[in-house]
């Protein structure tokens, strides 16, 4: 018996040193794999990247004009690759110590583009340098003055968000700051700024701007990523759309509908789908305008309330391009009164009239546009 019991003790005792051999060259190997998976990693953070542009901070160019700059190479047998939002533009094997980067001036829209260089290496993994490439407007915005022609009353109640007339008829859209389901869209008697009729959303919703097309009236919602359409003739529900991010503002250029999110961003949607056709960025010679709220289209150019200030962007829909910034502070001091910031922009096709009203305010203006030199 004792015997049988030292026997099965060297015998437990031998696997136990088997099992600890093991062991120990599983962990030797497992450091192994770690140290080559994490010099790896370490590499950019140790040595830099590998492949990384030449000029620090981030990068800038004018529209219309192409753009170069240079990459520099730390270490041979290397593969570098370059992208714009994401987008592959070249790819270069055994790369010189420099690489010239030119970007074509048709690739470069108006506003902010992430450029990227990627570089791998056999041994020493992979690293990124990436920049914001900014592509400013070419001229600065025209100052356009502004002339009130008459004033009319409005509702001093209406947190206005949406302002907007079809057939010579005006149509209003409120939000809900005190959460109350103070949100509505109404239609409104210009002369009095009584509502004629209305309809409402119960809290949490948020109205934001409106727009119509045909005799469809889209509302859009802050932060609750609808989009409520509406037959406008008796604001009976039609259908409802989805999106991602903010809902500021909302118009129609005659083909697709655009909206503002509170960024410098402006979104072109179908009216049919809602689905997203194409972004610009509004943007001077010296960077983005943010806070775009309300929208009008007006004569083939968006105009655009700035949030929280007196101004109104005049944007070119086709590039971004700030035209014109239109300063409204004598609205603002004539009719603000106890309310809040200038927010609502409508122009009349039939009358080829422009109005202009704030959040809270107890007037409707009539106003005029004019550019340097000529009335618009």
């Amino acid at each position: 018996m004792r015997v049988l019991t030292v026997s099965l003790l060297l015998h437990v005792m031998k696997n136990k040193k088997t099992i600890l051999i093991i062991g120990l060259i599983g962990l030797v190997a497992g450091a192994f794999i770690f140290n080559t998976f994490k010099s790896a990693e370490d590499v950019e953070q140790q040595l830099g990247p590998i492949s990384y542009f030449e000029k620090e901070g981030n990068l800038s160019c004018i529209l219309g004009e192409s753009f170069e700059t240079n990459a520099l190479t730390t270490e041979e047998g290397v593969t570098v690759a370059i992208y714009l939002d994401d987008s592959l533009l070249n790819t270069y094997t055994n790369t010189k110590k420099q690489i010239k980067i030119s970007l074509p001036q048709a690739l470069l829209t108006l506003g902010a583009h992430a450029l990227k260089i990627t570089a791998e290496h056999k041994t020493l993994g992979q690293t990124e340098d990436e920049r914001v490439l900014y592509v400013l407007s070419d001229t600065p915005p025209q100052t356009w003055n502004i002339t009130i022609l008459n004033q009319f009353p409005h509702n001093d109640s209406s947190f206005t968000q949406g302002l907007v007339f079809s057939e010579n008829k005006l149509f209003e859209g409120t939000g809900d700051p005190r959460g109350i389901g103070a949100t509505l869209i109404g239609e409104v008697a210009l002369n009095t700024g009584s509502m004629i009729r209305r309809k409402g959303q119960p809290a949490p919703v948020f109205g934001e701007g409106i727009t119509i097309v045909g005799d469809e009236l889209f509302q859009i919602t802050w932060q609750n990523n609808m989009c409520y359409v509406y037959d406008k003739n008796n604001f009976e529900p039609l259908k409802q759309f989805t999106y991602a991010g903010e809902g500021w503002g909302i118009t129609y250029d005659g083909t697709f509908l655009i909206m503002s999110d509170g960024s410098e961003r402006l979104t072109f949607r179908d009216p049919k789908t809602f689905k997203e056709i194409r972004v610009i960025q509004a943007y001077t010679h010296e960077g983005a305008i943010t806070k775009l709220n309300e929208l009008e289209f007006i004569n083939g150019l968006i105009y655009a309330n700035i949030w929280t200030s007196n101004l109104i962007a005049v944007i070119d829909p086709a590039t971004g391009k700030v035209l014109a910034t239109i300063d409204a502070t004598p609205a603002v001091q004539k009719g603000k009164g106890n309310g809040e910031v200038l927010n609502g922009i409508a122009y009349n096709p039939k009358t080829k009239k422009t109005y202009i009203t704030g959040k809270y305010w107890s007037s409707l203006f009539e106003v005029q546009f004019s550019a340097p030199n000529r009335a618009l």
